[in-house]
């Protein structure tokens, strides 16, 4: 897997916006940033201070199937609240300040979110 997939889970966290008892859109957006922190946190320990050219070689990346499968089976909560993924794009945006990392592909993660590209 390439980071790109980082990228692209990141991607689905964010319009999937997972959540177990969010009632609005606002705090499903809260959730959404706990759970890509979450993703931010468990890459970052896995993979330390790797730089994006030295996990661009390496297909030893961290497992992303639990935060697949949160987004997967969260989905439907954005659906029900009747969020849209531009909205919650939005206000996961807004929120990516509280994010925080200390490696490159943390770093990368964070600019996509609240650069709106992810």
């Amino acid at each position: 897997m390439k980071p790109v997939s980082i990228l692209f889970v990141s991607l689905v966290l964010l319009v999937s916006a997972c959540s177990s008892g969010a009632a609005t859109c606002d705090e499903l957006a809260d959730e959404a940033i706990d759970l890509i922190q979450e993703l931010i946190d468990d890459v970052e320990a896995e993979l330390g201070d790797a730089s994006l050219d030295e996990l661009g070689a390496t297909q030893d990346l961290p497992s992303l199937d639990e935060y697949e499968r949160k987004a997967g089976e969260l989905d439907g909560k954005a659906d029900d609240l009747g969020c849209s993924n531009s909205e919650l794009s939005d206000l996961v945006s807004a929120r990516g300040d509280q994010l925080e990392a200390t490696t490159p592909i943390g770093n990368l993660i964070i600019e996509g979110i609240t650069s709106g590209g992810l």
